[in-house]
């Protein structure tokens, strides 16, 4: 077999596995899913099952800019032959807020937070640039609040008629590193009351056509409140159970792949049922779902791939 598929241990650009030949599972089929749903989602996975990757993905159907490369990305995956209407057709921000840093000693939590997501949005200024007056990228970079630069952005493409689509990644992780670094007591003045982390996520509603976020735990989405209290929660929906990690038949098919490719020297069957008493169940509440979905995680396939 040439060219065989690389392992995509530790990749979660969807753009670049695509680019460089990795192996890739496909789940376009849940995007018409998702798009029947409101607009407004909210999933709940553990830790390596693949959400940083499917929101790369998502970026790259719904970004405008990528309009001209659907079928350099999507053509041989499911969803290449039954493209959505809304493909293709957003102003993408993409928030990972996993590298909203606020562990260093004597950082000021507000300004840590502030920085990266000004960072993220001037970044969102000048890809969208050529869409908006000429002076939009640099008004947005002169403006020092993150919170006032998303409003201006708002006002403008408003003004334009450009529909808005939020993506965020590790929507906890800031807030679960301050729990866990800095107590319950700083936690809670961020995220209820006037608290600047809530405060962001009330500006959210309203702004954007469509918001779809990840994370690991509903706490900090519940703890917002007010804040933000439009998410859909989509995490025990059964139409999604299988959206992230690899199923029974995904693992097989992968293993399959690379033993033809002479990569895998294992007996499948048998690495499957050595693999099975692991499996990674993600089910919150097993009485809230159709079926009970188990599903394997990345690391433990990885390891069969790379060790057999």
């Amino acid at each position: 077999m040439s060219q065989v598929k690389g392992i995509p241990y530790g990749i979660s650009d969807f753009n670049r596995m695509r680019n460089e030949n990795f192996y890739f599972v496909d789940k376009t089929m849940y995007l018409p899913l998702i798009e029947e749903m409101p607009s407004y989602l909210f999933l709940i996975r553990p830790r390596r099952f693949g959400k940083s990757l499917f929101l790369s993905m998502m970026r790259t159907y719904y970004d405008i800019i990528q309009k001209d490369n659907f079928d350099k990305y999507f053509g041989d995956l499911w969803i290449g032959s039954r493209p959505t209407k809304q493909h293709n057709s957003f102003q993408v921000l993409f928030f990972d807020f996993s590298k909203a840093g606020c562990s260093l000693p004597g950082a000021d939590l507000m300004s840590s937070f502030n920085e990266y997501c000004s960072i993220i949005i001037n970044q969102f200024a000048h890809a969208y640039a050529s869409y908006y007056d000429e002076d939009f990228k640099s008004t947005v970079e002169s403006i020092e609040s993150a919170k006032a630069k998303l409003s201006y952005i708002e006002v403008k493409a408003k003004e334009k008629g450009y529909p808005l689509y939020l993506i965020i990644d590790e929507y906890d992780n800031f807030t679960n590193t301050v729990l866990n670094e800095k107590g319950e007591e700083i936690y809670h003045a961020l995220t209820h009351a006037s608290g600047f982390y809530r405060d962001v996520f009330k500006k959210f509603k309203g702004m954007f056509d469509r918001i779809f976020m990840t994370g690991v735990s509903p706490v900090t989405l519940d703890d917002l409140t007010s804040g933000f209290n439009i998410g859909w929660n989509i995490s025990t929906e059964p139409q999604f159970n299988m959206l992230l990690g690899f199923s029974e038949v995904e693992v097989r098919e992968m293993f399959r792949y690379y033993k033809e490719a002479g990569q895998l020297n294992g007996d499948i069957e048998e690495m499957i049922a050595e693999m099975k008493p692991w499996y990674d169940n993600y089910c919150f509440a097993k009485q809230c779902l159709d079926k009970d979905p188990r599903m394997f995680n990345s690391d433990m396939v990885l390891y069969y791939l790379r060790n057999y």
